[in-house]
């Protein structure tokens, strides 16, 4: 802005024009205290009463030439200053550039965090608990929390975490209602100035911390919703405002990204944990048939001449169960591993049942030496499906063979077939020693065994129950399980019925 720097003392007309040309604050000062103000001035500082009482050094280093100096005004914020002496007087322009100087430094913040996160993802409970400190800092905030959703659910919490003193929330995980239910179900931004008395102003932890001003935005993967992320300031602290909202939005982005790695990174870990089970478990099962088969081949070498032909038949009856042993867990790996790279394409057919239950059945009692199998398969029941038979005879096989493993030598596997809305059901159902919960959502999973059967050393490599799976999945299907400890379990699928 041209100024008269000629015009001694300053003129009140001409002060007059000057400050309402301008939507900038303006100060006269003179002596170190503020002479005239303009209405933008009084607003910002709090009134024309409270001017006496501004620190002005901060102001008034900013050089006289004219140029744009920015300065920090505490507590008022970071302005950009003009400067020029006239008459005696310096006369200040001050722009509030605090918005800007605090979305800079937030995005600046932001970049060094994705950086980080282009490292070694860590575990989750470290990426959220960094993550809701930066909350607070990023927005200034006295306290700052973030949850995680258990999947499948939009009020159950997986995750709680939260940058405040430990007392003021409750030990339990809080459910997502009230308020906090806002950003999940409206996938949208919750910014409110006071959270007493508005109408969804519920929901918090039974205990939490004192709360006026309240920002809290989804946590979003693509689509999905995976939490939220909230911060907030004690009642008449100070409200949000449009950067604390874009800077929290921001880092909700970060965090979706960060819990998606440490996520995936964790099932990785453990995978990988559950393959060395795996090929420790293949070396001890492998070497035992090897080893037999060694023996008997020894055992011929060296002392056949002496065998009676009843022995010499035994010995090669071992080499050759021997050798099916082992053949029978390289076919299953290399199915296993050529149906997920490739996928299953079923060749349908009708399928009677009755035969291939009895026939489940009979193979049963020949491997087990007893009538171990019940099938039940009523009137009324479905006499057929439409499947591969080979692929059916598989799923069947597993399921049976996985029930046998854990039901107890005097109880039967019963298998049974009933019509389930358009589909044909087979169950079957052992007595053992049932599933907890929460080992049920993995059973499908490759090399998943549970820790049952871990416990008790049963044989297994946890690929029976995902070549189900995938076989039924094929045929478009459904399969399930269900358990409780101490009480047997029962597996199902369906398939489609004949003449689909």
């Amino acid at each position: 802005m041209p100024v008269d720097e000629g015009a001694s003392p300053v003129r009140p007309g001409v002060i007059g024009e000057l400050f309402h040309v301008t939507r900038d604050a303006a100060l006269v000062v003179r002596a170190g205290r503020v002479a005239h103000a303009n209405a933008a001035a009084r607003r910002r500082f709090d009134g024309l009463d409270g001017l006496d009482g501004l620190d002005l050094a901060p102001l008034l280093a900013a050089p006289a030439d004219g140029t744009v100096h920015r300065s920090p005004f505490p507590p008022h914020g970071v302005f950009d200053v003009v400067r020029r002496v006239v008459g005696g007087h310096d006369v200040l322009l001050l722009r509030d550039v605090t918005a800007e100087v605090r979305r800079v430094q937030g995005l600046q913040r932001l970049a060094r965090i994705g950086r980080e996160l282009l490292g070694e993802p860590p575990a989750v409970a470290t990426v959220l608990q960094s993550m809701v400190t930066e909350a607070k800092v990023l927005t200034d905030a006295a306290y700052s929390a973030l949850l995680l959703l258990r999947p499948g659910s939009d009020t159950e919490t997986s995750h709680f975490v939260y940058d405040a003193p430990r007392h003021l929330f409750p030990d339990r995980m809080p459910r997502v209602v009230g308020l906090l239910a806002v950003p999940v179900s409206a996938r949208s931004t919750v910014r409110v100035d006071d959270i007493r008395g508005h109408p969804a102003g519920v929901g918090l932890p039974g205990v939490h911390p004192p709360i006026g001003p309240l920002v809290a935005v989804p946590i979003m993967a693509g689509d999905v919703v995976l939490g939220e992320l909230a911060v907030a300031n004690p009642p008449d602290g100070r409200p949000f405002d449009e950067v604390d909202q874009e800077l929290l939005l921001d880092l909700a982005a970060h965090v979706a990204v960060a819990v998606r790695w440490s996520q995936q990174a964790e099932r990785a870990r453990q995978q990988d944990l559950q393959r060395q089970e795996v090929v420790d478990t293949a070396r001890h099962d492998v070497r035992t048939p090897l080893g037999a088969g060694k023996g008997y081949v020894l055992l011929l070498s060296r002392k056949m001449a002496r065998m009676s032909p009843e022995q010499v038949v035994t010995a090669l009856e071992g080499i050759v169960q021997s050798f099916d042993r082992i053949e029978a867990f390289t076919d299953r790996l290399l199915a296993d591993s050529r149906d997920e790279l490739v996928g299953v394409t079923p060749e349908l057919e009708t399928v009677e049942l009755a035969p291939l239950l009895d026939a489940v059945r009979r193979d049963a009692a020949a491997t087990t030496g007893r009538d171990v199998v019940r099938v039940e398969q009523g009137p009324t029941a479905p006499s057929s499906v439409r499947a591969d038979p080979a692929m059916l005879r598989e799923v069947i096989d597993n399921l049976v063979g996985n029930a046998l493993k854990h039901s107890p030598a005097d109880r039967p596997v019963v298998l049974s077939v009933r019509t389930e809305g358009r589909h044909v059901r087979l169950d079957v159902r052992d007595e053992g020693p049932g599933i907890d919960e929460a080992e049920q959502g993995a059973l499908f999973e490759r090399w998943t065994r549970t820790d049952s059967s871990r416990a008790r050393q049963l044989p297994g490599f946890g690929l029976g129950l995902s070549i189900v799976k995938r076989l039924v999945t094929a045929h478009d299907g459904l399969l399930g399980v269900s358990s409780r400890a101490g009480e047997g379990a029962t597996f199902w699928v369906t398939f489609p019925p004949a003449g689909t």
